[in-house]
């Protein structure tokens, strides 16, 4: 996946969420793979994407991200499907964190252009790199006037140019639920 380091990156406490300044959303996990269970129309303008927890991978013994989030989410798994806690984005991008490990990408605005769902097993780019990872893309810059109600707020400003999805070494993209591309 492209890097960008101008991002936000929020967590439920084992997986993570990049909120970047050019509109993407990287969901990722060291410990599974990701599935993207479904997609919907939540308003007239906007879209989202369920993404679940998938196939269990080893995690070669790592499984804290080298990066300190900016926000925390805690889970109580035996309350199932309830929303644990939302993360909103200024651009109408947000992120619900559920209770049983899921999390639903959406805007508020915009339908989605591309999921790009990777993973690598293998140790190619070091232990780090093994995991699971979700890159969402969303069409156009529409920006919402009113604001999702949030637990946490994340600026994104004007927008810029999403940067292309690309594999890199050992990554293999999953093709099974995928978005335009």
């Amino acid at each position: 996946m492209a890097p960008n380091s101008k991002r936000s990156v929020v967590s439920n406490g084992e997986d993570w969420v990049s909120l970047f300044h050019d509109g993407r959303v990287k969901v990722a996990s060291r410990t599974h793979l990701w599935d993207i269970v479904a997609v919907e129309r939540h308003n007239a303008l906007g879209q989202a994407v369920t993404l679940a927890p998938g196939r269990t991978i080893d995690d070669g013994g790592r499984t804290a991200s080298a990066v300190t989030p900016d926000h925390c989410v805690a889970l109580t798994p035996a309350r199932g499907d309830a929303v644990a806690g939302v993360v909103a984005a200024t651009n109408g991008t947000f992120v619900d964190f559920l209770h049983n490990g899921t999390v639903v990408v959406g805007n508020d605005g915009r339908d989605i252009a591309e999921t790009f769902n990777t993973a690598r097993e293998g140790l190619e780019g070091g232990a780090s790199g093994r995991g699971g990872a979700v890159m969402v893309t969303f069409q156009g810059s529409y920006r919402p006037r009113i604001q999702r109600r949030c637990d946490f707020l994340v600026e994104i400003p004007e927008p810029e140019r999403p940067a292309h999805n690309r594999l890199y070494p050992g990554e293999y993209e999953v093709i099974d639920g995928k978005i335009g591309g």
